[in-house]
């Protein structure tokens, strides 16, 4: 069964090339500008979430933490996807798995992913 990304980007062209990459590497995507209800997103059940860090000039560390709260998500991982200078920090502050800078390798993007998914597949 393929592993399961939930992209949340509300740069159109970034997350286009996230979801085309992450497919390429077999991964199923469900890619969004941005939930309108968190509930609506359990069913895909996804395996991880690539959350960007500025949704609409709001923050989406705040959002990380609404999604660690909610039944259904609260246990999936989240990677924090920012320009950022502090990413490291505003990472750890909503208790993010991880993050990637942007501009990302993409291969180094595909391996954060990865190894996340890969140590969430161990904890079950």
């Amino acid at each position: 069964m393929k592993k399961r990304v939930l992209i949340i980007e509300n740069d159109n062209d970034i997350r286009f090339i996230v979801e085309y990459i992450l497919n390429e590497r077999g991964f199923e995507t469900l890619s969004i500008p941005e939930p309108l209800d968190l509930l609506e997103i359990i069913p895909f059940r996804p395996d991880v979430i690539l959350l960007d860090e500025f949704i609409n000039s709001r923050p989406g560390h705040r959002l990380c933490r609404k999604i660690k709260q909610v039944n259904g998500l609260k246990n999936v991982p989240i990677i924090i996807i920012s320009t950022a200078q502090d990413i490291e920090l505003i990472a750890a502050e909503c208790e993010a798995n991880d993050h990637i800078r942007k501009p990302f390798d993409v291969d180094d993007m595909v391996a954060t992913v990865l190894r996340i998914v890969n140590h969430q597949s161990l904890a079950y």
